[in-house]
């Protein structure tokens, strides 16, 4: 039944797909307590109700239907895929910032065990979404708020100049252009410059350490031949 939904879900024919998703596969894997097999079947309903616009509900299963269980599982794969899938339906809702905001934190649980770094990046992704969206406000105080802080404390700062080129992108956009300027001028291009440098230093060290091996000479013989 599960490949027949899947050639009707590709027809475009949703509604009869969803029913065979809901009615005739999903109980099967219930009664069989097979966890993996429901979860992949409730990630193809949210794919049904994605196409239809129904995107609050899609991003609830993925959130809570789906996800749990491949982190449940170990499924570091299938976990990966599904985050990427919350993504794109983040991208694509036209629902207030805040609410989005809201449902993509749903994500972040998978990272408290300590990846403090990849809670960072992907609340940058986020705020890349509602940069693309327009939604700038919002995205400077993810930006401000929860990722650059991250950074200051891992002392990573090549990661925080990049955060900031961000920040200043955003000001640029709404027309705070002297913020933005002083940004890139101060707390951006002067990181790069010292990498630059740094990067510089060790190649010369290197040829240093290892300098070319003089060209032999030719001696006569210590006593010539009379």
């Amino acid at each position: 039944m599960g490949r027949i939904a899947d050639i009707l879900q590709a027809r475009g024919q949703l509604d009869e797909a969803l029913r065979i998703r809901n009615e005739e596969e999903l109980p099967v894997y219930e009664r069989l307590g097979d966890v993996r097999s429901k979860a992949v079947t409730m990630g193809k309903i949210a794919d049904i109700l994605q196409d239809r616009g129904q995107l609050d509900e899609a991003l609830r299963i993925r959130n809570e239907d789906e996800l749990p269980v491949y982190e449940r599982l170990g499924d570091v794969r299938s976990k990966a895929v599904t985050m990427g899938r919350i993504a794109d339906i983040l991208q694509a809702a036209a629902s207030s910032t805040r609410r989005c905001a809201s449902a993509a934190k749903e994500e972040l649980p998978v990272y408290e065990l300590g990846d403090v770094r990849s809670k960072a990046v992907t609340m940058g992704k986020i705020a890349d979404i509602l940069q693309d969206r327009g939604q700038l406000d919002e995205a400077l105080r993810i930006r401000k708020e929860e990722q650059l802080p991250v950074y200051e404390r891992l002392g990573d700062v090549r990661a925080k100049a990049v955060t900031m080129g961000k920040i200043a992108d955003i000001l640029q956009a709404r027309g705070q252009l002297d913020e933005a300027l002083r940004i890139h001028n101060e707390e951006e291009l002067p990181v790069y410059d010292a990498w630059a440098t740094s990067a510089r230093s060790r190649h010369h060290g290197q040829d240093r350490r290892h300098p070319a091996s003089p060209r032999p000479t030719r001696r006569g013989p210590a006593h010539p031949q009379r």
